[in-house]
């Protein structure tokens, strides 16, 4: 997956990710590495008179409106930079299933738990849901949803026995009915 589909889950999470990055660290990446976006949104301005609402919305339109995987990759490493703790601390648990996590197609249910109950401890949940997104961390969807998203599993639904079969009409009733 790209940055931008990455993110395109996060949506929620979007202003936490701009809010937890320092302003004038996040704009000279953009002005270096997209000296368009930068000129679009951000040209005759200090970096200290944006706020960060200004920044968080030019970023969105550029994430979500026109799929702009650079500012993907920029928000992707620059947030792993800032939160350095729980990038190591995830990568860590991830390498006790592989040493090279890139190979590593599925962590299993009862791992991603273990993980989760040790990080959970240390770091809060929505950051937790960050990293684990924009890093690709292969925990399954339910437990995504269960542990970082707080969504209940649907319950199963309880067995409604058959209907009592009604005695044939007209006929003898069968033994043990009663009439």
């Amino acid at each position: 997956m790209t940055s931008v589909e990455n993110l395109s889950l996060l949506k929620n999470q979007f202003e936490r990710i701009i809010r937890s990055l320092e302003p004038s660290i996040l704009l000279e990446h953009v002005r270096r590495l997209d000296p368009m976006v930068y000129a679009r949104y951000f040209r005759g301005f200090r970096p200290q008179t944006l706020g960060r609402k200004r920044v968080e919305s030019a970023l969105r339109a550029e994430v979500y409106e026109k799929q702009n995987t650079k500012i993907g990759d920029i928000l992707t490493i620059l947030w792993n930079q800032e939160n350095r703790d729980l990038y190591q601390a995830m990568l860590e648990h991830v390498r006790t299933v592989a040493e090279n996590v890139e190979t590593i197609e599925r962590i299993e249910d009862d791992q991603a738990n273990a993980f989760l109950d040790d990080l959970t401890a240390r770091f809060e949940v929505e950051d937790l849901l960050v990293c684990v997104r924009l890093n690709e961390v292969r925990f399954s969807e339910s437990v995504i949803a269960t542990r970082l998203l707080g969504i209940q599993p649907e319950a199963e639904p309880a067995e409604v026995p058959p209907p009592a079969e009604e005695a044939p009409a007209g006929g003898e009733a069968e033994p043990g009915a009663v009439n």
